[in-house]
C-alpha cells in the first residue's frame, strides 16, 4: 500500500513542477487559482496511475480488446463479486488498497468539480460526472491490458458521490463562510 501511495506522491509532484510555471497561481492570488491547481495536479496523478499498462498500435489494441471481451478475459461484470471476494479473502493492506482506494480517491472528483464549475453544482450533473469518469476509465483499461470491473465502477462512483455530498454539505456551512 505504501508503494503506491509514494509512487502517486511522486507522480503528483512531477505534475506539480511542471503545472506551477505554465499556471502561476500565485499571480492571481486568489484561493480559486490553488484550487484549480490542486484539483489538476490530483487528477492529473489519479489518471497518470489508472492509465498504466500495455499499449501497443492502436490496431492491436482495438484487436486485444475484442479478444478479451470474447473471452472474458480480465473482465468482471457481476456486481459485487470482486467486492466480496476482498471482504472475504484478502489480506488488509490489499483489502485498503483496492476497496477504501477506489473510494477516497474519487472523492475529489465529485468534491472539486461543484466547488470549481458553479454549472456542476445540480444534483443531476454530480451524479452524471460521478459516473462518466470511472467509467471512463474502465473502457480504457480494456485496451490497455488492465482489469476491466463493474466493482471498480461501483466503488468510484460511490467516491465521486461521497465527495459531491461532502462539497454539498461544506457549501452550506463552511465555504458559505469562505465566500463572505
Amino acid at each position: 500500500m505504501w508503494g503506491y501511495i509514494i509512487r502517486f506522491l511522486a507522480i503528483m509532484l512531477v505534475l506539480l513542477l511542471i503545472y506551477l510555471p505554465i499556471r502561476r497561481p500565485w499571480r492571481e492570488k486568489s484561493a480559486r487559482a490553488w484550487a484549480e491547481t490542486a484539483f489538476a495536479v490530483f487528477m492529473g496523478g489519479l489518471l497518470t496511475l489508472t492509465f498504466q499498462g500495455r499499449y501497443q498500435s492502436p490496431g492491436a489494441m482495438a484487436e486485444d480488446a475484442v479478444r478479451r471481451i470474447y473471452s472474458g478475459e480480465g473482465i468482471n461484470l457481476i456486481p459485487f463479486r470482486t467486492i466480496a471476494g476482498f471482504f472475504e479473502h484478502c489480506p488488509a493492506d490489499i483489502f485498503l488498497v483496492n476497496i477504501v482506494g477506489n473510494i477516497v480517491l474519487f472523492i475529489p472528483w465529485g468534491f472539486g468539480l461543484p466547488l470549481l464549475w458553479k454549472k456542476q453544482q445540480k444534483a443531476f450533473r454530480m451524479a452524471r460526472n460521478a459516473l462518466i469518469l470511472p467509467f471512463f476509465i474502465e473502457s480504457c483499461q480494456l485496451f490497455i491490458g488492465r482489469s476491466v470491473d463493474v466493482d471498480d465502477l461501483i466503488l468510484n462512483f460511490a467516491g465521486g458521490c461521497m465527495g459531491a455530498a461532502l462539497y454539498v454539505a461544506l457549501s452550506k456551512t463552511v465555504l458559505c463562510r469562505l465566500a463572505r
